[in-house]
């Protein structure tokens, strides 16, 4: 009769655990939904930034610089420049870790 309990001890202790695991991992991707949305609006305006202080027709950041400036993984920053390439906000260059950005349209104080 005690291993009975026992068994369906475990049962239950497994089924809490997955569930808690569940609700864990949803909130983990909504949160990580929210954080690459903030991400991508941190690199465009660090890219209008860079493009109100120099004036140049070209916009280029360096994948290693945002991922010290933001503090983020070297992946969640070339996951938010793919994003931001899709939507033709920017492109890839030939030179390795080098992206530009198209924010010149962007810029409300353009001449």
């Amino acid at each position: 009769m005690e291993s009975y309990w026992v068994t369906q001890l475990g049962r239950f202790r497994n089924v809490v655990s997955q569930v808690v695991h569940d609700f864990h991992s949803r909130g983990a991707r909504r949160g990580t939904k929210a954080r690459q949305q903030e991400l991508i609006q941190a690199v465009l305006d660090f890219g209008k930034m860079k493009y109100q202080l120099y004036k140049t027709e070209v916009t280029i950041v360096d994948e290693t610089e945002l991922v010290f400036r933001f503090r983020e993984t070297t992946r969640a920053v070339k996951r938010a420049l793919a994003l931001l390439e899709r939507q033709g906000l920017a492109e890839r260059t030939d030179l390795p870790r080098l992206w530009k950005l198209n924010v010149e349209d962007l810029d409300p104080h353009r001449t």
